[in-house]
């Protein structure tokens, strides 16, 4: 099998609006605003890639400017980057923040994704046969991500939730998945009823999912491969921090690297925890302080 891990999902331009004082509704309030490439599976690509992993990456970029510019940067990564023709711009996704840098709305255009489509999946066939495992988040239209459970059969699927909306798209197939990475709200949506983070990690692994890790914002964070063994690891309150947004892009990354190298999911989960604190710290959705931690 190619050791290269492939990931199919979503990049955006990211636009952070910050506040300098309290934020009002409604008004023109006095802040920041940066500009970077993100999306949560191209953040997720951005540090595999930093951790020194090979990546394949079946993704939607736009024949723009910003497009260009993000392919650039996904490629001087050593990133493989595979992307339909498209007529739509790149996608993009705003965040407000509050003056505590903690997101208060957000907003994504993201109409592209649509061409990661059945035509797009098959003309890349061979290389997506030629994986271990498929990384895929919840951006993907539902008729792809049914085709693909459907079409490789004998893999090993990896999901990032994203959105409690958008996971929905995963719940006839959880006894398909490998692994999932969500946070309480999304796992919440799954199961279809309000439950503490350590009793959803024992449902979803009752429904089939193999290995599950909840995340709860600075709470700890829930995990598990059997419903006997449910597990935590504690996550440390940071006061003085830049930025919520890739956090938990860091974590699945963190989780992803460790767990595929053969670490156990608790080692694997604590290296995810680690990954986001450093992205907490850093004012855009990613971080190059995570290649401290790169595999020579």
């Amino acid at each position: 099998m190619d050791k290269t891990l492939l990931l199919i999902g979503g990049s955006n331009i990211d636009y952070i609006a910050s506040s300098k004082d309290k934020l009002i509704k409604k008004v023109s309030n006095i802040g920041t605003v940066s500009i970077s490439f993100g999306g949560v599976m191209r953040n997720i690509a951005e540090n595999l890639a930093r951790l020194g992993n090979k990546i394949d990456f079946l993704t939607a970029i736009g024949d723009d400017a910003n497009g260009k510019a993000m392919r650039d940067d996904l490629e001087s990564l050593g990133i493989n980057v595979i992307s339909p023709k498209s007529i739509y711009p790149s996608g993009s996704y705003v965040a407000i923040n509050d003056s505590n840098h903690d997101m208060v709305e957000g907003i994504c255009d993201n109409r592209i994704i649509k061409d990661i489509n059945i035509d797009f999946i098959n003309k890349n066939d061979q290389l997506i046969s030629s994986h271990e495992y498929i990384i895929m988040d919840s951006n993907l239209d539902e008729t792809t991500i049914d085709y693909l459970f459907e079409k490789y059969k004998d893999k090993k699927f990896i999901v990032e939730a994203i959105s409690p909306t958008k996971v929905l798209k995963y719940k006839k197939h959880l006894d398909k998945l490998f692994l999932i990475k969500c946070n309480i709200h999304e796992a919440r949506m799954l199961m279809g009823i309000d439950l503490t983070e350590k009793d959803l990690v024992g449902g979803l692994l009752a429904r089939g999912v193999k290995n599950v890790v909840v995340s709860h914002g600075s709470h700890d964070i829930f995990f598990g491969h059997d419903v006997r063994k449910i597990d935590l690891v504690k996550v440390e309150e940071v006061v003085d921090f830049e930025n919520t947004t890739g956090c938990g892009d860091a974590l699945t990354s963190g989780v992803i690297d460790h767990f595929i190298r053969g670490y156990s999911l608790k080692e694997s989960v604590a290296f995810g925890n680690e990954l986001s604190r450093l992205t907490l710290m850093s004012k855009g959705a990613t971080t190059k302080e995570i290649e401290k931690y790169r595999h020579l």
